[in-house]
């Protein structure tokens, strides 16, 4: 089991990793703080609607290099060739490795992940683009109180899930503009107590 980092090294090692300057820092309340500007490229590698931007995946790996057993939820096709892991979205005809409502994870272990990436509908409109329906962002955070203490969640949205502060703690944020003529989005990263 690799040693968990602290976020001073974690952001020493997002530097190294990516060769991106040091675009997030503690902040006085010992809250990561940061914006990422992804640049100018529109190519989205999965060519699926609403997928992550070019060097989003790799951003977010070079912050977790400890953490080995990785859960993309609201999945749709992620590249998992840049960040392995389990895949969970309710349409089957994505292959996912579970097919089950992210407002319940009924069928995932999660006591197997030890990081969570989710990246589900802002909008209706979105939603359209997916045939799906909204998600109550509150709900997929209740059912990801059944992970283990000290697994993390990297929450990307434009609005900032409900969660128990008995359960969970905010331990970054960061804003994030993909690229021009985009909507601008955050990133806010949860540690489950």
């Amino acid at each position: 089991m690799k040693k968990e980092l602290t976020w001073p090294e974690r952001i020493q090692n997002y530097v190294k990793e990516t060769g991106f300057p040091e675009n997030i820092f503690m902040g006085e309340d010992d809250r990561v703080v940061g914006t990422w500007i992804m640049g100018n490229d529109y190519r989205v590698k999965s060519s699926y609607y609403g997928g992550y931007p070019p060097t989003y995946l790799r951003r977010i790996k070079a912050l977790f290099p400890d953490k080995s057993n990785a859960l993309h939820i609201f999945s749709g096709k992620v590249d998992l060739n840049i960040f392995p892991g389990d895949t969970v979205d309710i349409k089957s005809e994505l292959n996912p490795t579970y097919v089950d409502d992210a407002q319940s994870l009924e069928s995932v272990p999660l006591e197997n992940y030890d990081l969570v990436l989710a990246d589900p509908p802002y909008s209706v409109e979105d939603c359209e683009h997916y045939g799906t329906t909204m998600i109550k962002r509150n709900k997929v955070m209740r059912a990801l109180q059944r992970l283990n203490s000290g697994s993390h969640i990297v929450w990307l949205d434009q609005v900032l899930p409900m969660y128990r502060k008995d359960q969970f703690t905010v331990e970054a944020t960061i804003g994030m503009w993909k690229s021009t003529n985009h909507r601008f989005r955050g990133i806010t990263i949860f540690r489950k107590l």
